[in-house]
């Protein structure tokens, strides 16, 4: 299985589908954020878990290169939930939706927006998130032979 992971083309699948995974686990973790009306950094840590299993063993990259994606994608859903509070700040402040805001705004001032509202703190935890995501991804010597194996 790792073994039959090689070249360009898999890895640039195993890229996509990492950042992927990265969208859809920052978007979910936006809700929670919507529902208390607050930043909730803290949130990263379960995100780069989540992303770090998904890595590991549904793309099934291990090593250094299930690390680097594991970590990417933890970085990559961070910068998005930020995004999107900031999105749904400004629909909120202007009555508009937040469709709307997102086209009207643009990525570049979602980004500098998202920039501007994070700290020193929530850059510390996205850090540890990333950290967590790559030692899930990065697999641990499997022990063989046990009590529960059959002879």
């Amino acid at each position: 299985m790792p073994s039959e992971r090689s070249g360009p083309a898999t890895l640039l699948f195993g890229v996509l589908c990492a950042a992927t995974f990265g969208f859809a686990v920052g978007a979910v973790w936006m809700v929670p954020q919507m529902m208390f009306g607050r930043a909730l950094p803290a949130l990263v840590l379960p995100a780069g878990w989540v992303l770090g299993v998904v890595v590991r063993r549904w793309l099934r990259f291990q090593g250094l290169t299930g690390a680097l994606l594991a970590a990417g994608a933890t970085l990559l859903a961070a910068a998005y939930t930020a995004c999107l509070v900031a999105a749904a700040t400004i629909a909120g402040m202007m009555g508009m939706g937040l469709g709307d805001t997102i086209s009207d705004a643009g990525p570049g001032m979602l980004l500098a927006l998202a920039r501007l509202a994070q700290g020193p703190g929530d850059y510390a935890l996205a850090g540890a998130g990333a950290l967590l995501a790559a030692l899930v991804a990065f697999p641990l010597r499997s022990r063989r032979g046990g009590a529960l194996q059959k002879p």
